[in-house]
């Protein structure tokens, strides 16, 4: 961008005036020659000397905010060209301030800023064509940044509508699942006390059966009993044989063979004295 230098022709009244203005400007003079050649420091060194011989020479305190600007000390360029527009009558120095002005504000991003400063330079100098090229060129740069934001705005509202849905479909997810967790801690608690209960009836048939079971036991054992008594009542019980010990068998075989002799005895006397009998054949 371009930055307005000005050069300026001092009319003098009187003699001392004269010379007065003569060493001002011959030192301002310098620190053009210093300015032109690059050389932004001792240009610099030139313009505050000539200052502080007259510190209302605003054209010097004009070339110093330039010689600021070419070594990047914006802030302090600013503060000069703040004071020649502001104390100023000369209205196409004012202008040409403004339009420096808005220049530094524009290195240092302040878009908004700028603009104002080209406005105010055109209104006191409508047919400044690079004023007027340099505030269509920030007024772009303005509209593109305000669209830009909108669009950025836009989507930091999709975005933060976005994560609200998912915080929210997150939070329906959570609760979804801490239900199911809670259904399937209910089924199983439910499944527990199912099988519980089925283990409880399986032991309560099994005591049921085992109490059956004896049962049936205990009235087979009396019908068991009763059957055997209805048999024992039917059959008279056979009387037991005693054993004899050697010694009595043998003396009871001799009691029977002295017997057996006393009724042989008797036969044969008895067959002696009965009469003959004569058998008489068939054939």
């Amino acid at each position: 961008m371009t930055y307005k230098t000005y050069i300026f022709i001092v009319l003098t009244l009187g003699s001392f005036f004269f010379v007065t203005a003569q060493s001002e400007r011959k030192i301002t003079r310098k620190g053009n020659t210093h300015y032109e050649t690059g050389n932004f420091i001792d240009a610099e060194i030139n313009y505050k000397k000539a200052l502080a011989k007259n510190a209302d020479l605003l054209e010097a305190q004009f070339n110093l905010g330039d010689a600021l600007v070419k070594q990047e000390r914006f802030d302090e360029a600013l503060e000069a060209f703040e004071k020649v527009s502001a104390t100023t009558e000369d209205q196409n120095l004012k202008a040409n301030a403004l339009h420096n002005k808005g220049n530094v504000l524009l290195s240092q991003q302040d878009l908004e800023g700028a603009i104002e400063s080209y406005k105010d330079a055109l209104r006191i100098n409508p047919k400044d064509h690079e004023t007027r090229y340099n505030y269509a060129y920030v007024k772009k740069l303005l509209d593109e940044q305000k669209q830009q934001q909108n669009q950025d705005q836009d989507q930091n509202e999709d975005n933060q509508e976005d994560n609200k849905e998912e915080d929210k479909e997150q939070n329906e997810e959570g609760n979804d699942q801490e239900d199911q967790k809670n259904e399937d801690s209910e089924n199983k608690d439910q499944k527990k006390s199912e099988n519980e209960d089925e283990m409880q009836d399986q032991q309560d048939e099994g005591d049921n059966n085992n109490d059956e079971t004896e049962q049936d036991q205990k009235n087979k054992g009396q019908t068991d009993g009763e059957d055997s008594n209805e048999e024992n009542q039917g059959e008279q019980p056979k009387p037991r044989e005693n054993k004899l010990s050697p010694e009595e068998a043998q003396r009871l075989l001799d009691a029977l063979n002295q017997q057996e002799e006393k009724v042989q005895d008797k036969m044969k006397k008895h067959k002696l004295k009965g009469a003959k009998v004569k058998i008489e054949k068939d054939w």
